[in-house]
């Protein structure tokens, strides 16, 4: 026979049960413990589908921003372009009383060529060398109205 004692499974006689866990049983503090992990991963799980939600509000507002923007830009485009426009320019013009050229000068023609330096020479204007906006002055016609020379 062997040397250990058998108890039968049934006989609870001299055991201490404040010492003695089952096996596979919690503790009360673990449990407890276990909890307050799930309510935190619970609260942050919370926190974080807030914030995506605030996010895709932002988002939303921003694109309905941006088509506003998009159709401002259109207007104000659609707007200049009319201003801009050669017949609103023409009519303008013979609101003001502007007539058209009766002579034309190409300065970039006339400031390269041999030619050109001799007509400016006959002008009067031997040395001197017209920037772009140069020449371009709005002045009074002895027949009427201004004209650009």
């Amino acid at each position: 026979m062997s040397a250990t004692l058998r108890r039968p499974a049934g006989d609870l006689v001299g055991r201490d049960f404040a010492r003695v866990r089952a096996a596979g049983r919690l503790s009360t503090r673990r449990i407890v413990w276990l909890v307050g992990v799930a309510f935190a991963c619970a609260l942050g799980l919370a926190a974080l589908r807030i914030d995506i939600l605030r996010v895709r509000y932002a988002l939303g507002e921003a694109i309905r921003e941006e088509k506003a923007l998009v159709q401002q830009q259109r207007q104000q485009t659609a707007e200049l372009e009319a201003l801009r426009h050669p017949s609103r320019l023409v009519e303008l013009a013979e609101k003001r009383g502007f007539a058209p050229p009766r002579h034309v000068i190409d300065l970039r023609r006339s400031s390269r060529s041999p030619q050109g330096r001799e007509a400016a020479a006959q002008r009067g204007e031997a040395g001197r060398s017209a920037g772009p906006r140069e020449g371009w002055q709005v002045s009074e016609a002895r027949k009427g109205g201004a004209s650009l020379r």
